[in-house]
């Protein structure tokens, strides 16, 4: 007997990969799908969400997919790391648009404005959304700005959610990249768990599998907190081991001794990426407040040397 059979599961309710069905909706993931929602009602171009690694950006995007009306047409890229040939090729794929694999540039982007335009006389609205876009090559995201440009005079016929780690927002400061970046104003970071978000995030998933035979105590949430930093899949890391713990004791209330059991067979290198990545987002904060501050001193020194002529 394993512990799926002992606890009377059919599957584990803390399994990692990214499922819609188990979707906990916390603050940062309501405002997150809140923003990809105004950016399609707003009819503009770009919607950006970044996150740590394991944060839930798939779980989201998932999500929120499957709650797109049937109006949408839409094409899903998991793996950017494309040039904007192949990124163009893609798209001609995602969309079933037939070309011939020697098309020039050129011509790909005439039968993408082509079929944007019967989607449009048809009543439809595509968007493209895509996934862990810190992969993005530069010479992509500028064809992708390029693309956005297409638009009748009432509304954009194509439209962009654009998904990454950090890194993208790296990426998008680069000077390169200044004119797109000045189009993205829907953009959001997603936040980790609070320690209330975690237990309530607990509990979620073991009622989706109706599972009221074990109890995680307050010692244990309070030791799963402090160890994911809040991370919906380090919780799931750790909320599945110990259930395996508690299977081994034959017990059903898990406590700080069975968490801290469980964290022996799990690799310490994703806890320590967690604290890594939680320092860097401190980083990454205090660069863009002194890159704000640069720019409004730079614009207050403009005014004051028009002023006095220096």
């Amino acid at each position: 007997m394993n512990y799926l059979e002992f606890f009377g599961l059919k599957e584990d309710p803390f399994k990692i990969n990214p499922d819609p069905d188990y979707f906990f909706e916390t603050l940062t993931h309501r405002k997150a799908l809140n923003l990809l929602w105004y950016t399609l009602e707003s009819k503009e171009s770009f919607g950006v969400i970044i996150g740590e690694p394991g944060t839930g950006k798939t779980t989201i995007l998932k999500k929120f997919l499957k709650s797109l009306p049937n109006k949408y047409t839409t094409a899903v890229i998991l793996n950017p790391f494309l040039s904007p040939e192949e990124f163009l090729k893609t798209l001609l794929d995602e969309f079933k648009i037939e070309y011939d694999e020697k098309s020039l540039k050129n011509e790909m982007l005439k039968k993408i404005y082509t079929f944007l335009e019967e989607q449009l006389s048809n009543g439809k609205k595509v968007l493209v959304v895509i996934d862990e876009a810190q992969l993005l090559p530069d010479e992509t995201l500028e064809e992708i700005r390029l693309l956005s440009n297409l638009e009748t005079d009432k509304e954009k016929l194509i439209q962009f959610i654009l998904v990454g780690q950090p890194e993208f927002e790296e990426k998008l400061l680069n000077p390169k990249l200044r004119q797109l970046n000045n189009r993205i104003s829907n953009k959001y970071f997603l936040e980790p768990l609070s320690k209330e978000e975690v237990e309530k995030y607990i509990n979620h998933r073991l009622k989706i599998v109706d599972f009221k035979e074990i109890k995680f105590d307050k010692s244990a949430i309070d030791e799963i907190y402090s160890k994911s930093k809040g991370i919906p899949r380090l919780i799931n890391l750790i909320a599945s081991r110990s259930l395996m713990v508690a299977f081994l004791k034959k017990k059903t209330v898990i406590e700080k001794e069975d968490i801290l059991k469980s964290l022996t067979a799990l690799n310490q290198d994703v806890f320590e990426d967690a604290e890594k990545s939680s320092n860097i987002k401190v980083y990454l904060t205090f660069f863009l407040i002194l890159t704000a501050i640069f720019m409004v001193l730079w614009y207050i020194f403009s005014i004051l040397k028009n002023i006095i002529g220096v």
